[in-house]
């Protein structure tokens, strides 16, 4: 896998619009965004039936077995729905959507998908993260790695985070205790994606500092308080890891190894990186003067005629 494709079942976009219609607390927010590109509040009921008709359709030669094949392949679907999320960013944190989300596609799912068991296939596992939609394609119960919508525009940063989710699904499959490098290796990963991601900031501990800033108003303060609890002695932490002798301004090789064992240590690593990344993407998104390419002259004209029930019928 070359790449990442965020690829989601017509139910989560379904579920997903009818959620943000239902949203009184950020309708205003809502409204002027679509406003951006031509559209009104109305269309979110408006795109919500029609994801769940073109899904209601397919449902009935639909089983456990083949379900992933009514993911929808064009990746403009995820580019428009996380295009209006990303207009939401200066709303708060977005776990609680994120979760709804999540719960109304699963309970949907196991109830009308016959034979469908957890856990549920990546195009049925949504996530929002930094108010970027993103499909959970790592193991069961964790929501890491993810195939985020989109990715920064820099080739860098995009190649590093698609390498560090490959390395991520490659230790789910291998059985603990790992290599030690296995493990470690993600602090150069993460320090180098952190100075990518803020360049102007010179290192990666000043950089992580401030992606650390910027997602506090994204996340719910027990997140916020763990992310930076561990980010905090990431950089120190990557330098004993670099360097081996002992130097009393950090922490000693042999502790930090052993520190950095296991899946706790990891997931905290993978999920503040994925937060950074992500969370750069809705800004970019939000801050852009010009609409990505995908969509400019009215998206949703395609992306209906792509989920038209007209043919099935």
């Amino acid at each position: 896998m070359d790449e990442l494709r965020c690829e989601l079942s017509p139910l989560v976009y379904a579920e997903l619009y009818r959620l943000l219609a239902a949203d009184e607390a950020r309708r205003d927010v809502l409204e002027d965004r679509l406003a951006v590109i031509g559209y009104d509040h109305v269309w979110l009921s408006t795109a919500a039936d029609a994801y769940n008709e073109y899904w209601e359709v397919l449902l009935p030669s639909t089983d456990a077995d083949n379900v992933s094949s009514l993911a929808l392949p064009r990746i403009e679907h995820a580019q428009l729905a996380t295009w209006i999320l990303a207009g939401l960013r200066t709303t708060g944190e977005d776990r609680e959507l994120g979760a709804a989300l999540a719960a109304n596609v699963l309970r949907r799912a196991l109830a009308e998908v016959p034979g469908l068991t957890t856990p549920l296939p990546p195009d049925l596992s949504p996530v929002i993260i930094g108010w970027t939609l993103a499909s959970i394609i790592g193991s069961p119960g964790y929501e890491w790695p993810v195939a985020p919508a989109a990715l920064p525009d820099d080739a860098n940063i995009r190649s590093a985070f698609i390498g560090l989710a490959h390395h991520v699904l490659v230790l789910e499959v291998m059985a603990e205790p790992w290599p030690e490098m296995m493990q470690t290796s993600t602090y150069w990963r993460g320090y180098g994606i952190a100075e990518a991601l803020k360049p102007a900031m010179g290192q990666g501990s000043p950089a992580i500092n401030e992606l650390l800033k910027e997602s506090r108003p994204l996340l719910p303060q027990y997140l916020s308080t763990q992310l930076n609890s561990h980010f905090s002695r990431f950089g120190p932490r990557r330098n004993a890891l670099s360097h081996v002798t002992d130097d009393p301004s950090r922490e000693r090789f042999v502790d930090v190894v052993t520190l950095a064992r296991g899946w706790d240590h990891l997931r905290l690593t993978v999920l503040g990186l994925t937060q950074f990344v992500c969370q750069e993407v809705s800004r970019s998104l939000y801050d852009e003067e010009q609409l990505p390419a995908a969509l400019r002259n009215d998206p949703w004209r395609y992306l209906e005629r792509e989920i038209s029930t007209e043919w099935l019928t």
